[in-house]
């Protein structure tokens, strides 16, 4: 650039700086006067109107700089609280932007105003230095699942259990790791791979320690399994050291994905000659390999570092790893690898070639197992014994759910149809009514269930009719929200719950966090309540008058209009999703409600489509984040907010369909770069 323009250049840089300056200062400003004028008089710390103190908000915003130095130097708990502030004003913005508060009856924000929250909360929380970024990427950990997958490829065993659900346990049976291996917590993103949440969460060593052993058992005794690492079934006692070399060599980098130091690798041949020399060559490459299963380049997920506080790309390896087991759940293949080690898969057109390849493999199983269960909550039939009710019943549900999220995977389909779809996966042709057909949608990807029918049992072989694909002309059925094994974890044993499914609908499905308010009393003593004044000859007390009751609260009733209606229009589905039409008592069910928007529904199916037409894009800006937060491993945050809307927008203009959703993602900054600070 000529010397004669830097000047100029730089005195416009200074006053767009000191511009920007300024306009933040002014929205500041004005953020403290849309707080204290419309919302601190039932939100302060007096007040605490719905539990919600907003005058913690406004140091910060008074005083953006001694807020800065504070965070810079903050301990712990202050980061903790600063994760709060965060949270808190994510809140406001969202039910500013929506017009939900202030609530009628109150003064109302105008639209300049509405727009100042927003700004500022652009500016503060989703932009850093008025550009885009990632935010600080975590170390992961592999969970008991991806542990158990990437040991399976790694070595070339089978360590899972035949697909079985077992009356004894009550649920599906476990594996030997899984017996050994404690279960991970979920995090504050809602999955079990939540880097933060691995963090503060203890590695389970002695029992780690006992599961590689397992594992090596396993692979010592299958001859295939030998063949595949050591290149021959058995190793013979004159093992050159260059063989040897290369077996290592081709394991370590199978097992540590991105590879370690020479000196890591040194470090191991040193081991390997010591024990060579004390042990048989084939006793010495199993402590090796166990050593190399022991070290964290195993069991964690390293990626190089740059202590850049500006996001950049992680290498072509590091990108076939996350990729891997974000659609797997387990570590890249030898296809991935070589793209990756070559440079092309950074490509986006090999990048995208390469999740239809994955997404056309049977490990794509782990989006609907390990994924969706999560999300959904289905999981829970195959472990938790309530749920249980008998083998071919309990796996019969638990395949239903399975199979139909696998369906939006292997058809595209589009991620709407969680909620409604003419077409349903039912393990029984009696379920699916005279008038329904079994049919086979239009496969992009193969079919991964089709040795579902025939299983092993623990001593015998046995035949399961697994569940089938029906077209629907009916309405009682089609989408998730409404399948047997959703009912089922939704009510209590021996009833339905209203509260409970429609809690379900809105944090499941739509993406609203409910939190229960404080000092109210369970469902049972408002029923309690009612029958105790009830004249004997009076009918049973039906489950929309118990809600009124429950519900008469005015701090209750801003919660319970969103709940009880979602709950309600769910009540023709008894606790085992059997169709009913009266209560016990002859009451007849009206599953009907009120919206809201003001839109009324009077049938389950009725209630599905408002809710495709109310909450069209909270479903789907919820899915995209689900799906995002398990495949980063972390919450999402206000950050990722011009991301998240970059996906929705595509997969708006491609009928909502599950490929798009996953593609998108992979192609986003927050999948494919990282950031140190």
């Amino acid at each position: 650039m000529p010397s004669n323009l830097v000047m100029p250049f730089r005195s416009v840089f200074v006053a767009l700086a000191l511009m920007l300056e300024s306009f933040c200062q002014l929205t500041a400003n004005e953020v403290v006067e849309v707080l204290k004028s419309h919302c601190l008089e039932c939100h302060d710390s007096t007040e605490k109107s719905g539990g919600i103190d907003l005058s913690v908000l406004l140091k910060g915003v008074e005083d953006p700089q001694e807020s800065a130095d504070r965070h810079a130097e903050a301990s712990a708990e202050a980061n903790h609280s600063s994760n709060l502030i965060q949270d808190l004003w994510a809140r406001v913005e969202k039910v500013v932007s929506r017009g939900e508060m202030p609530p009628d009856g109150e003064d109302q924000l105008d639209e300049k105003k509405r727009e100042t929250i927003r700004l500022y909360f652009r500016n503060r929380y989703v932009l850093r230095n008025g550009n885009p970024h990632v935010g600080q990427t975590l170390l992961r950990r592999l969970t008991r699942y991806e542990l158990q997958n990437t040991l399976e490829d790694v070595l070339g065993v089978s360590l899972k259990r035949p697909y079985v659900f077992s009356p004894e346990s009550k649920g599906m049976v476990r594996s030997t790791i899984e017996l050994v291996y404690p279960e991970d917590v979920p995090g504050e993103s809602g999955f079990d791979n939540d880097a933060q949440q691995l963090a503060i969460s203890n590695l389970p060593f002695q029992e780690y320690v006992q599961t590689v052993d397992y594992a090596l058992r396993m692979f010592a005794q299958n001859d295939f399994a030998r063949k595949v690492v050591f290149g021959q079934t058995r190793l013979p006692n004159d093992l050159s050291i260059e063989q040897a070399t290369r077996i290592i060599d081709l394991f370590v980098r199978r097992a540590w994905r991105v590879g370690g130091s020479k000196e890591d690798r040194n470090r191991l041949m040193s081991r390997y000659h010591r024990l060579a020399g004390e042990k048989t060559i084939e006793e010495a490459m199993l402590a090796v390999m166990k050593f190399a299963l022991l070290s964290p380049r195993f069991m964690y997920r390293f990626e190089s570092v740059k202590e850049s506080s500006v996001p950049y790309r992680v290498s072509p390896v590091e990108l076939a790893v996350r990729l891997s087991y974000f659609l797997w759940s387990s570590p890249p293949d030898e296809e991935l690898f070589t793209l990756a080690r070559n440079g092309k898969l950074s490509q986006p057109e090999v990048l995208t070639q390469q999740i239809a390849r994955m997404l056309n493999s049977p490990k794509r199983i782990s989006l609907s197992e390990n994924f969706a269960g999560q999300w959904l909550g289905f999981d829970q039939l195959k472990t938790n014994p309530v749920y249980y009710q008998g083998e071919s019943w309990t796996r019969g549900v638990y395949d239903e759910l399975l199979f139909s999220f696998d369906e939006l995977l292997k058809s595209n389909r589009s991620i709407l149809e969680i909620v409604d779809s003419d077409w349903v996966y039912l393990r029984n042709a009696r379920l699916a009514g005279g008038r329904s057909k079994k049919i086979q949608l239009d496969n992009v990807y193969i079919d991964i269930f089709s040795d579902r029918r025939i299983r092993k049992g623990l001593k015998v072989e046995r035949f399961y009719d697994p569940p089938a694909l029906y077209q629907l002309e009916g309405t009682q059925f089609g989408g998730l929200i409404t399948s047997t094994g959703i009912m089922r974890i939704t009510s209590a044993p021996k009833r339905t719950n209203p509260i409970r499914r429609g809690v379900w609908i809105l944090e499941k499905i739509i993406g609203e966090s409910m939190q229960p308010p404080e000092n109210i009393p369970p469902l049972a003593e408002s029923e309690k309540r009612l029958n105790q004044n009830k004249d004997e000859n009076a009918p049973e007390v039906s489950p929309t008058e118990i809600l009124r009751l429950h519900t008469s609260q005015d701090s209750c009733r801003v919660c319970h209009r969103h709940i009880d209606p979602l709950g309600l229009g769910l009540e023709n589905m008894d606790p085992l999703g059997v169709w009913r039409t009266e209560y016990p008592g002859k009451i007849k069910i009206k599953s009907e409600g009120t919206l809201p928007n003001g839109r009324s529904f009077r049938s389950p199916s009725e209630l599905k489509k408002e809710l495709l037409n109310y909450y069209k894009d909270r479903i789907a800006e919820n899915m995209v984040r689900q799906m995002m937060a398990y495949a980063l491993g972390r919450k999402i945050q206000p950050f990722d907010r011009i991301s998240l809307d970059r996906v929705l927008v595509a997969i708006s203009a491609d009928d909502y369909r599950i490929g798009t959703v996953i593609e998108q993602i992979v192609l986003s900054p927050q999948f494919q770069c990282r950031q140190d600070d």
